[in-house]
Formats: C-alpha cells, sequence, structure tokens
C-alpha cells in the first residue's frame, strides 16, 4: 500500500474511510488472526481507555488495524460519550496541530490515528514495538513525524497487546463496535471484535469492557482481571449458572452465541427492560446486562 502522504489531500482521502485501514494485498485474502489491545490510564482525574483491533496473517504481520481512544472526565465538563474517532472535526485538533508546524494545515485527531494505523500495516507487533519514541512519548521516527504528531506510546502499546492476544480467525473481514458511558466517577468502555466469513457471519468474537474510575486503582479491562473480578459468587447465587459465572467466563458465552449469526442477528438479540438476555441460548451461560454490548455490535464498522 502506498505510504500515507503529509498532504492535506491525503489527509481528507482517509478522513473519508474513518474505519480500521488494510493493506492492498490483504483486501481479498484471508485474516489468519485477529487481536484486541487495551491500555488505560488516568491523568488528574481524566481517563484514557486506547484499544485496537488487529488482523495478522499467517506470518502474523498486520493487515488491519482499527484504533481509537476513549476519553472522559466523568462529572465535569470534560465528560464525553463519544470515542476520539467518533467525535471527528469537531475534537478540535487541527488549528494546533497546524501551530507546530509538522503537518501543513494541521491535522486531527482521527487524520493522525489513520497515518498511525497506516504506518503500522505490513509490520509485526515487534516491529512495532520498536517505534522510535521521545521520553514523552512523541514519534521520532521519519515515517510519523510529518504526518501523526500525537502521543503514540499508548497506541504502540495496545498494538502489541492486540498481537500477543490474537487468536485464530480464518475470516474474510473484521469490525471493531465500541461505546462509552460515564458513571458518576468511573468511565466504562465497551469493545467487541468480529472476525466475519465471505458471509458476513461472525467466525470469531472478541469482547472486553474497561471499567476505570478516576483514582486509577484498577487499569485491567474485565477480561484481563479474569478471577479477581469476583462476580462467580453472585452469580452462583441467581441460580441460572450451575456453579456461577466469572465475568470472562459469560462474555466467552456470548462469543460463542456469537458464533455464525450475522451482526444484523446479533443486535437482535431478546432482553428484557434491564438489559439482560431473555433467549434460551444465552440465559443458562450468560447472565451479565447486555445493554452496553448490543450497542457496540450496532456500531461496528
Amino acid at each position: 500500500m502506498k505510504k500515507l502522504l503529509s498532504t492535506l489531500a491525503a489527509f481528507a482521502l482517509v478522513a473519508t474511510a474513518l474505519v480500521g485501514c488494510k493493506s492492498d494485498s490483504a483486501t481479498a485474502a484471508t485474516y489468519a488472526k485477529v487481536g484486541l489491545g487495551v491500555v488505560s490510564s488516568v491523568d488528574d482525574g481524566e481517563i484514557s481507555t486506547t484499544f485496537v483491533a488487529v488482523g495478522l496473517d499467517s506470518d502474523d504481520v498486520i493487515q488491519y488495524i482499527d484504533l481509537d481512544v476513549a476519553q472522559s472526565t466523568p462529572g465535569s465538563d470534560s465528560e464525553y460519550t463519544e470515542t476520539k474517532e467518533e467525535r471527528g472535526d469537531s475534537y478540535g485538533m487541527k488549528d494546533y496541530s497546524a501551530s507546530l508546524g509538522n503537518i501543513e494545515d494541521g491535522g486531527e485527531w482521527y487524520e493522525q490515528a489513520a497515518a498511525f494505523e497506516e504506518y503500522c500495516i505490513g509490520k509485526t507487533g515487534d516491529e512495532v514495538a520498536a517505534t522510535e519514541m521521545d521520553e514523552s512519548g512523541y514519534a521520532t521516527t521519519e515515517d510519523l513525524t510529518s504526518s501523526c504528531t500525537i502521543h503514540v506510546s499508548d497506541f504502540v502499546e495496545a498494538v502489541v497487546k492486540a498481537c500477543e492476544n490474537a487468536e485464530a480467525a480464518e475470516a474474510d473481514s473484521i469490525v471493531l463496535g465500541r461505546t462509552m458511558s460515564n458513571d458518576d466517577e468511573e468511565l466504562d468502555t465497551t469493545m467487541i471484535v468480529f472476525a466475519l466469513d465471505s458471509d458476513s457471519k461472525v467466525v470469531t468474537a472478541i469482547l472486553d469492557i474497561a471499567q476505570i474510575d478516576n483514582e486509577g486503582e484498577i487499569l485491567e479491562t474485565k477480561l484481563e482481571r479474569g478471577d479477581d473480578y469476583g462476580m462467580k459468587d453472585y452469580s452462583a447465587s441467581l441460580g441460572n449458572i450451575d456453579g456461577g459465572g466469572e465475568w470472562y467466563e459469560q462474555a466467552a458465552a456470548f462469543e460463542e452465541y456469537c458464533v455464525g449469526k450475522t451482526v444484523d442477528e446479533i443486535t437482535a438479540t431478546e432482553v428484557d427492560d434491564s438489559g439482560y438476555a431473555t433467549t434460551e441460548d444465552l440465559t443458562s451461560s450468560c447472565t451479565i446486562n447486555l445493554s452496553s454490548i448490543l450497542e457496540a455490535v450496532s456500531k461496528v464498522q
């Protein structure tokens, strides 16, 4: 794939996509693996959750990538319910970016994120990990300095995690859905990745939620917390799942439920007024609330 140019015209071309990048060679090819990587941080009450979906070929080379950041300060004037990519031009970075002089006429956040995605295409996770940065986390490699002047250290870490976490897929396309919400002093970011076959049916699903409070006491996602999340006993008390199910186990049940279905079929999953599944395929294995999960599914791109 051609290198992303640093001109305004090239940025406009990237902006029309607003989706993860693919290499030309992977358009008709199969993705051998799909992965999701999540990195969260808290700075003076502001919560940032960076998440990346990747599609790898059989040599573990990145052929698809979609990167986004959920950033919000719950309970303040800086409380947001859209990710940086979703905010588009309203994010308001372009003029400041132009003042730095590296990018002609400046680059909005989503445009610079697209440049970083393009930089990752054709690289392995290890090669992305070797990206040269200064002590503040800004890229110093020539491939990025003229097109991506935003902080990239979390991008790199999330890409590396996504590659390390990658699961077998054998898929024709990959899509990522995301949604975020504020709850008092907490930011919840729900992410779901689908690897699809040629009939647009799910062959692999990856679900995760970053539930981060503004003190930053726990930065791991629900999936990463594993048994420490502590849902099993409460789940057992409900009586639906014999012995109870931890969050990651119930998430795995939902992922399995998605396999073989289209996105539209998953979006149509029956739930009650509170967002809990009522379909027989889920009631005995997944009693977690599906409201944000189904919202993320409805927003896949």
